[in-house]
């Protein structure tokens, strides 16, 4: 409980009594009492603050230094993603759209889905030379996923390719892409 930042005069408190932040860290800690080689953290922020959420994904990676554990850090919060990551996998509707160094992926992605979350991501300094790109279209439906690639319906650069044949998941550069037009990114 210390590790987590918890006081012992916690320690006898019912769950009821702790914050949003507590309450993640009491999770974090009873996820590491085992010390295990990778933790699956689904979401680990998304019900906090933004100062809050900053404290927890310190706090994740003081004991991954720690205890040497991998983390699994799913997440739509990409500046989050981006503060705890090495290397990211993005995907769009359960398909993967792009895996890599978290560097390359943030500097230059190569998937247009990629692309467009990222666009659309806030900074504190706005690019103005890189547009925002907007996602066209409703999401399909995950139960019954289009032919060929799964973006395609809201792609700007798709084709009768892809509507067509599902691209595959091959390396371009320095990561793995699922588009067919990939290189045109780099």
């Amino acid at each position: 409980m210390q590790q987590v930042g918890l006081r012992p005069e916690h320690y006898h408190r019912y769950p009821h009594m702790f914050s949003g932040g507590q309450r993640q860290r009491i999770a974090l800690a009873r996820a590491m009492m085992l010390q295990p080689k990778v933790l699956v953290a689904d979401e680990p922020t998304s019900a906090l603050d933004v100062s809050i959420q900053a404290q927890v994904l310190n706090l994740f990676m003081d004991l991954q230094q720690q205890y040497q554990t991998g983390y699994v850090f799913i997440s739509h919060n990409l500046a989050a993603v981006r503060h705890v990551a090495d290397d990211v996998l993005v995907m769009y509707l359960g398909r993967p759209a792009e895996m890599g160094p978290k560097e390359d992926i943030y500097a230059n992605p190569l998937h247009p889905y990629t692309r467009a979350l990222l666009s659309a991501t806030p900074t504190l300094k706005p690019d103005p030379d890189k547009p925002k790109i907007k996602i066209a279209g409703e999401l399909p439906n995950p139960l019954n996923p289009p032919s060929g690639c799964a973006f395609h319906k809201r792609c700007p650069y798709a084709t009768e390719r892809c509507s067509a044949e599902e691209p595959v998941f091959r390396q371009v550069g320095t990561r793995q892409v699922a588009c067919h037009y990939a290189e045109q990114f780099i």
